[in-house]
């Protein structure tokens, strides 16, 4: 009986590389207690961004997600990584001249969480098509005012921090706690 053997596409491959490696026990006990900015997990709070995806204006993706501020010891590694992705047709030639491709076709973009610091969220962004990368760079999303990345002429990556309504009123001046209207 033949073995089939079954290997991971140059996006998948690429995309592991890119991933940040856990280093608990190695990294320094400061850095591990430092405070950063993290995305999905256990970000169930007020805080959010908004990512959007152009490519000459017009909107390919966009998405919100859930942002919060934990301790790097506390950021424990999911059973599978949390992914965003998209798809749009394109020209890869548009990428860079080595791209042969000059007709449009489905390009997959992929945005994972490469980091994190004191005031942002460094993301991974991703183009393929055909099984070949085309594109492979990092977004540094700021959590306090607008981020904008653009790589290739024409395609923009643009984050920005949306917050929450508060879901509980504030109390109205002068009103006993737990009387109602």
């Amino acid at each position: 009986m033949a073995q089939s053997t079954r290997l991971l596409s140059p996006v998948a491959v690429l995309a592991l590389a890119l991933i940040p490696v856990s280093l608990s026990g190695q990294a320094p006990t400061s850095a591990r207690d430092e405070v950063v900015w993290h995305w999905f997990g256990d970000c169930a709070g007020r805080d959010s961004l908004v990512l959007e995806v152009s490519l000459d204006g017009k909107s390919l993706y966009r998405s919100a997600f859930p942002i919060c501020r934990v301790r790097r010891r506390q950021i424990k590694p999911e059973p599978q990584e949390q992914l965003l992705e998209f798809r749009f047709v394109g020209v890869p030639r548009r990428f860079g001249t080595r791209y042969r491709a000059t007709e449009p076709e489905p390009i997959q973009g992929t945005v994972w969480e490469s980091g994190g610091g004191r005031d942002a969220i460094l993301l991974g962004i991703s183009f393929a098509a055909d099984q070949q990368v085309l594109l492979n760079m990092h977004h540094t999303a700021r959590v306090g005012s607008e981020s904008r990345s653009e790589r290739t002429r024409g395609l923009v990556i643009t984050t920005r921090p949306v917050q929450r309504s508060n879901r509980t009123p504030p109390e109205k001046p002068g009103r006993p706690e737990g009387s109602f209207d």
